[in-house]
């Protein structure tokens, strides 16, 4: 054994040196070359052997301090080393690997004002936001998706305050970081549904232009039932017997409300309202409540500064990309079994009161999934960057049954995706980005026993405290969980504690 601690101390100090040297040139000056991006600190591998683990988070350890070093010498450095190019990516040159380390190392970056951390009205930190111009409220990322594994969720301590005066938390919304695993394969799920929803949509005009008459038929994808949608002879649509979904007919997965319908949407306007960090897209397209009425430009051009903190060019395309492929290419989270017999048949008999009293109705345990491949339309070119995420997504990722390999994946998500009424308990005070102030998005349950605290506000300590919360169209699922003995609660609480993510050792 002393040989073996010596053995991984050995092998932390050579990574931390080979990572110095390959960081710096002779004159001491930081390179961002892709050699030492790949050698980093963050990968999609997790090693199923413990003791390589411990190997590979002490390395990973020594290569995060000399990350320190790197930067107090030459600050700055480390946000260099993630302004990849678009073109680079576009040109397909950058491995999926090296992707994921780009995004991971600006997950993980912090913020400074000479990156364009902030904004003239808004340098430093503060608690509450201010509208669509956000914080800033923290200095990276990782500060609030920490809990749980790598981009988890976040604890009470690190709500945040949306859409606010900037100064009274009484009029902002809270918000609790939610965990981004699996954010990928949610986003293909949506992708999935939302076509299969506007192709019945189009079937169903065609129908009702044919007939003469208008036609009515309820909307369903992947067992999923979105409502009732009519159509008349002229074309004409009446949207108002739809579920959980907005008339486009677009499925949002993201955020509590569910009012984002892809990574790379979600991710721009997160650095922007948590960081003040903005990228060049919202620069050109962005409005002025949004990105700021600062900056010089002239009549034909968006200003090249416009939250006016002297930082033009604060994010690229291409780190916008690299960081969305890294949100994307998250781990799944996995059922962990206990290993005792008497907490097996709890589990088994938990599982069952889970669909018996109606919370699978709306936390749908699993979806099918046709393709595994995640694309992402270049914005500006003729090109698209592809990725398998049952190859290249960090571990545990997408597989499917060795008995079927022509099957669908199932994701056991342990959500619908849909908006519901859950009644006055979780009621915010006003609605959110077009979204009523008593919807909120099914919240997946995958991972649930690593993400506590619960809820969008984060006010549940436990998971019980949560389903008590619920009503509206949860109202008979909560009361059926209210009338259960100690004994049946329990049973349900063991299989709920499986719903984790897979085992790691971290470093500190």
């Amino acid at each position: 054994m002393k040989f073996e601690r010596f053995l991984i101390a050995g092998v932390a100090v050579f990574m931390a040196i080979m990572w110095g040297r390959a960081m710096f040139d002779k004159r001491g000056q930081g390179v961002a070359d892709s050699t030492a991006r790949t050698l980093g600190i963050y990968s999609p591998h997790l090693p199923a052997n413990q003791r390589e683990q411990a190997r590979e988070s002490l390395a990973a350890d020594a290569r995060r301090r000399e990350h320190r070093f790197i930067e107090a010498a030459n600050p700055g450095s480390l946000m260099a080393s993630t302004r990849i190019e678009q073109e680079a990516i576009d040109a397909n040159t950058v491995p999926p690997a090296d992707l994921y380390q780009y995004g991971a190392q600006l997950f993980h970056y912090r913020f400074r004002r000479a990156d364009g951390f902030g904004s003239k009205d808004a340098p430093g930190l503060r608690r509450v936001q201010t509208g669509r111009r956000g914080g800033p409220d923290a200095y990276r990322c990782a500060d609030c998706h920490r809990r749980g594994g790598p981009a988890g969720a976040g604890d009470a301590a690190d709500n945040s305050y949306l859409d606010g005066d900037g100064d009274d938390v009484r009029s902002a919304l809270e918000r609790n970081p939610p965990p981004l695993t699996g954010a990928g394969v949610i986003e293909l799920l949506a992708r999935e549904m939302s076509e299969e929803l506007r192709g019945q949509r189009k079937a169903l005009v065609a129908g009702a232009e044919q007939q003469g008459a208008r036609q009515r038929r309820e909307l369903k994808s992947k067992g999923v039932s979105f409502g009732f949608l009519s159509a008349m002879p002229n074309g004409a649509v009446d949207a108002r017997e739809l579920a959980g979904i907005d008339p486009d007919l677009v499925v949002k997965p993201f955020g509590w409300k569910g009012h984002a319908s892809t990574i790379r949407e979600f991710v721009e306007d997160e650095l922007l309202l948590h960081h003040g960090m903005e990228s060049d897209f919202l620069v050109r397209h962005g409005s002025p409540d949004r990105i700021g009425r600062y900056g010089r430009g002239n009549s034909n051009s968006r200003p090249l500064d416009p939250d006016g903190d002297g930082v033009p060019h604060e994010i690229t395309e291409g780190q916008v990309t690299a960081l969305t492929m890294f949100v994307a290419m998250q781990e799944l989270p996995e059922v962990g079994m206990p290993n005792n017999p008497a907490r097996v048949a709890d589990w088994t008999n938990g599982q069952q009161l889970f669909d018996k009293i109606g919370c699978a109705k709306c936390h749908t345990p699993s979806l099918p999934l046709r393709s595994a491949i995640y694309t992402l339309p270049s914005r500006d070119r003729r090109t698209v960057l592809s990725i398998d995420l049952a190859k290249h997504g960090a571990d545990r990722r997408l597989s499917k049954p060795a008995t079927d390999k022509n099957s669908d994946y199932l994701v056991y998500l342990y959500s619908d995706l849909k908006r519901h009424i859950v009644g006055p308990n979780l009621r915010e005070a006003r609605p959110y980005r077009g979204v009523s102030a008593a919807k909120f998005r099914t919240p997946p349950l995958w991972g649930i026993a690593r993400s506590r605290p619960y809820l969008h506000d984060a006010h549940a300590p436990e998971l019980e405290v949560a389903i008590l919360e619920h009503s509206g169209e949860a109202q008979r699922s909560r009361d059926a969980f209210a009338a259960l003995n100690e004994s049946k609660r329990a049973k349900l609480r063991v299989f709920l504690t499986s719903l984790t993510r897979a085992p790691r050792i971290v470093s500190p």
